[in-house]
């Protein structure tokens, strides 16, 4: 019993030592192995070997009844999370925005004071709420939630404290701010490191993340040259324009907008945004009449948080993109050979073969004719939009067209309009 006790102070002590606060005994099981010296000699005098203390963090017996925490910690942390949730659900009932989220973190100020009771469940309840208000993007928001946490007291001392995670849960939270940050593109400015600096000293976890943050982000911010706005717009018919614009690779491509009501035989009531170049609308010009061309899709496109489907015609490798490449090989295969040059060899230069460049819309797995994007994304809106372009290519109409589109059915249909010899395919794939 003695040794025990023993044991039981030395603990004790080392974690008053690492924490720089009186720790109570629920609180030894943190504490590592490496914090415990060999040879230990306890208040009372006697000398305790590395096994006892050893014990106390190994055996699983001794582990449960020297757990801090309780078995159901978790379930009280979710309830105080979705207690601290009304206060913003009756914020919400007034307005979703701005003014009324940070009116609820006034009013959890008011009632709690200087002493900040619950302000990491507040906190969690916060950032779930950040959606319905629309404020997930605002930086003014996450300074005013890391405002929440009390000023210097949570600043390690001593390098123990700083690599054990001082105050491990409020750290945690911390971090999980400014990873919501980072998954939303907001990027942290100077102020807030000055603010985090305040609550969790510039040695901590949550300012090595900030520090980490600031390094990356600002590179990645304009590093794609095709810049999306921070707020795109909510007219479909304008995110559809600036997706096509971000696609297309042709400054000469031009982008109609089309409404299916304007084909008398089309079913969905919708617009069509329709791209296409005159180098497309010349190769449809000289397309074979036995070769078909395909409508494939709907393909994935992003803008920001916005899922846009689109929709190609496309044919098989063009000739002039073949011969173009196969003559680049053989010119790359005669460059390599005059580094094995001789003064006996036949120094006669033979003139390049001309050959057509292809376009940039002619590549290695087939050439693109056209591109759309449709507000249903439906078979028959994308039937629509082959039926219009007709109207700028008449080549189109004596061209089997295939239509390949993944959509929910999977039989294979046909359809002929009256007149038309070429049938029509639609095979829908899961």
């Amino acid at each position: 019993m003695e040794t025990s006790r023993c044991v039981c102070r030395i603990t004790t002590r080392a974690a008053q030592l690492v924490r720089g606060t009186t720790a109570p005994h629920r609180h030894v099981c943190t504490l590592g192995r490496r914090l415990v010296s060999p040879c230990v000699v306890s208040s009372c005098g006697s000398r305790v070997s590395p096994s006892h203390l050893r014990l106390l963090h190994v055996t699983a017996p001794t582990r449960g009844w020297m757990e801090a925490r309780s078995k159901d910690a978790d379930k009280k942390e979710k309830e105080l999370i979705v207690h601290q949730e009304t206060i913003f659900d009756e914020a919400a009932k007034k307005a979703q925005n701005k003014e009324s989220f940070k009116a609820a973190i006034a009013k959890y100020l008011r009632v709690q004071g200087i002493y900040r009771r619950g302000h990491v469940e507040f906190i969690y309840a916060a950032l779930n709420k950040m959606s319905i208000f629309g404020v997930q993007k605002e930086l003014s928001v996450y300074k005013a939630l890391i405002d929440l946490f009390p000023k210097e007291k949570m600043v390690p001392q001593n390098v123990w404290q700083v690599e054990m995670m001082h105050y491990p849960k409020q750290q945690q939270c911390c971090i999980d701010i400014l990873e919501k940050m980072e998954f939303n593109g907001v990027v942290p400015d100077d102020e807030m490191g000055r603010q985090l600096v305040g609550v969790f000293g510039d040695k901590a976890h949550a300012f090595r993340k900030y520090r980490r943050m600031m390094y990356w982000m600002p590179k990645f911010k304009y590093a794609n040259p095709y810049y999306v706005p921070r707020d795109v717009p909510s007219d479909p018919i304008e995110l559809a324009i600036m997706a096509l614009k971000r696609m297309a690779v042709d400054l000469e491509n031009d982008i109609i907008i089309h409404k299916s009501k304007e084909y008398d035989t089309a079913v969905d009531r919708t617009f069509i945004a329709s791209a296409q170049s005159p180098d497309q609308q010349a190769l449809i010009a000289g397309h074979p009449a036995d070769s078909p061309v395909y409508v494939e899709g709907g393909f994935k496109v992003w803008l920001r948080e916005v899922c846009l489907t689109y929709f190609v015609l496309r044919s098989e490798v063009t000739q002039t993109f073949t011969t173009f490449h196969e003559n680049k090989d053989k010119e790359e295969e005669e460059t390599d050979s005059y580094l094995n040059w001789s003064i006996f060899a036949d120094d006669t230069e033979k003139p390049a073969p001309m050959v057509k460049v292809p376009t940039s819309h002619e590549q290695e797995d087939g050439t693109i004719l056209a591109t759309c994007i449709t507000g249903t994304a439906s078979k028959d809106s994308v039937t629509t939009w082959v039926k219009l372009l007709e109207d700028t290519n008449p080549r189109l109409s004596k061209l089997p067209v295939v239509f390949l589109l993944k959509t929910e059915e999977a039989a294979i249909q046909t359809w002929t309009e009256p007149g038309d010899k070429n049938t029509h395919m639609s095979h829908g794939l899961k």
